[in-house]
């Protein structure tokens, strides 16, 4: 929790470092205008007053008067010589003119980033990596969202509405939210498209599931995608033809199915018992991972799953002993609970490097 709790910190920092580079950037002529008139005016201040007057000033105490000045609060009263005078009444004229070209605007903004929420959410999603992109934000997307967040993964939502009910608890969840068109580029590069290591497209339109799905195929090639389609036939069709990963149809709809496939396990079906959601998974076990060459019982112990079935060559047991040895090409089948599952696919199956 500490470790979770510091690195979020880390990315509302790096987060709000970029945003105001941009609201500098956004307001930059104003900014230079006002630094302008406040160095220049504080600097020709300072040398006519020590010229005036028997009490001589330092630069920072001019600073401090000129800028009194140009927000009508004084911090000294009228010299009483005539171009000092001056002064008092050109810097508030000044920081009138400076106000009206947005330096007011750019203060507020700076210190209250809800003014401005869509490009704050831009700059916490311009900070994440190795993260999931959820594109459609509804029932579906939702329960996709609580899923994720068992599993303890990064993510960033993209939702075409620009309000829903939805996004209450997303936030609470630290997910940023974009708000546009995932089928957009820019939209995409914003998620971080070529930094992620998984999408997952579960809008309810199956059309712009396909040219969202092409999109992404334009930006990065090797990304794992995963979708959400209504029609079964055309689900099946529909892996080949993009390079998904996973199409998952109406029958399979379940925010289970869809964490497990963003995170690279197969999900057969999805059951509740209970309280508890269980996952029937499939797996190949990969040359040199920590399963190749292990005992059944020694996976079911240590990960608290069933390894129900087991597929090795031509020979398929679906009642597999507790002491036989699983190697590499090797297909099980097991019961589990999904953050078991992810443990399993992410850990003890990945390919000795």
């Amino acid at each position: 929790m500490a470790t979770s709790f510091w690195k979020c910190q880390r990315r509302r920092l790096r987060a709000g470092l970029r945003d105001t580079w941009v609201l500098v950037r956004e307001f930059n002529t104003s900014l230079i205008l006002f630094l302008v008139t406040l160095v220049s005016g504080a600097w020709s201040f300072q040398i006519l007053w020590n010229h005036s007057k028997p009490e001589t000033i330092g630069y920072i105490e001019a600073l401090y008067d000129v800028l009194t000045m140009i927000f009508f609060q004084s911090a000294v009263a009228f010299p009483g010589v005539w171009y000092l005078d001056a002064y008092f009444f050109s810097m508030p004229a000044l920081g009138l003119v400076l106000i009206a070209l947005g330096a007011a605007d750019f203060v507020t903004l700076m210190f209250n980033r809800s003014l401005r929420q869509a490009k704050w959410e831009e700059a916490v999603a311009s900070t994440f990596s190795d993260h999931i992109i959820v594109c459609g934000l509804g029932r579906v997307g939702l329960r996709v969202v609580r899923e994720l967040v068992r599993l303890d993964e990064e993510m960033v939502g993209i939702e075409i509405k620009s309000v829903s009910p939805n996004f209450t608890e997303i936030s609470s969840y630290n997910v940023p939210i974009l708000t546009g068109d995932a089928r957009s580029a820019e939209i995409l590069e914003k998620a971080g498209v070529l930094r992620a290591k998984a999408i997952i497209i579960c809008t309810n339109d199956d059309l712009m599931n396909l040219q969202i799905a092409a999109r992404i195929r334009e930006r990065n090639k090797a990304i794992r995608l995963v979708m959400r389609m209504f029609d079964d036939e055309f689900a099946r069709s529909l892996a080949g033809s993009f390079d998904v990963s996973a199409v998952l149809s109406s029958s399979l709809l379940a925010a289970p199915a869809f964490a497990g496939a963003a995170i690279g396990a197969d999900i057969i079906q999805t059951f509740k018992v209970e309280d508890r959601v269980l996952v029937m998974g499939r797996l190949q076990v990969q040359p040199g991972s920590m399963l190749d060459g292990i005992a059944v019982q020694t996976v079911e112990i240590e990960m608290n799953l069933s390894v129900i079935l087991v597929q090795s060559g031509g020979t398929v047991d679906v009642h597999p002993d507790p002491d036989a040895t699983l190697w590499a090409g090797d297909v099980i089948a097991l019961v589990a609970d999904l953050p078991a599952l992810k443990q399993l696919a992410s850990q003890w199956n990945q390919a000795a490097r």
